[in-house]
């Protein structure tokens, strides 16, 4: 059964219809005062029509043009976010003409989703991390003996400052308390 147009529409509705999750929706409440759904005795929300093209329209800006929130607030102040309203009704114009399709062929509709950004993946290093010193140590003491010769090495040096010469014994000597030569 489908709601009519002018039907007020839960958080769960108009999240599956702009593509959002509730609580994003519920943020963009507490960051744009012109959202503001209505909310019954028990705090559940109802989103009126405009509530509906209004959010429409800030996903529209926030999601595929990338402004800031800031920047959405600006637009929404220069006329009390009618531009942004249309913007969100074009945007449920084109996603409700797939949809429309689709009902005919399908029995449930699908929930219409923005694309997920893409995420950058690292590049594989060819080592897990860079290693203290040069070549790999099979006995777990030799490093311990080579880090306390690397501290006094690094204490004997003339460029230390003062503070970095005293964090270098400090090192050294809590070396030599947890691991006694």
């Amino acid at each position: 059964m489908q709601k009519n147009a002018d039907a007020f529409r839960s958080i769960g509705e108009v999240a599956k219809i702009i593509g959002v999750a509730p609580h994003v929706l519920r943020y963009w409440e507490t960051q744009f005062s012109l959202l503001r759904p209505m909310k019954r005795p028990d705090g559940r929300r109802y989103y009126r029509p405009d509530d509906v093209r209004l959010a429409a329209g800030l996903c529209e800006l926030l999601r595929e043009e990338g402004l800031t929130i800031r920047g959405a607030k600006k637009l929404l102040a220069r006329d009390r976010g009618e531009s942004v309203r249309q913007r969100g009704a074009a945007k449920l114009v084109e996603a409700a003409a797939p949809a429309a399709d689709h009902a005919s062929t399908a029995d449930e509709d699908l929930p219409m989703t923005a694309p997920r950004a893409r995420r950058r993946r690292r590049p594989q290093s060819e080592g897990a991390a860079l290693p203290l010193f040069a070549e790999p140590d099979d006995n777990g003491t030799i490093w311990l003996a080579r880090l306390a010769a690397l501290a006094t090495r690094l204490r004997d040096q003339d460029r230390l400052t003062d503070p970095a010469a005293e964090q270098a014994i400090r090192l050294q000597n809590a070396v030599l308390r947890l691991y006694p030569a």
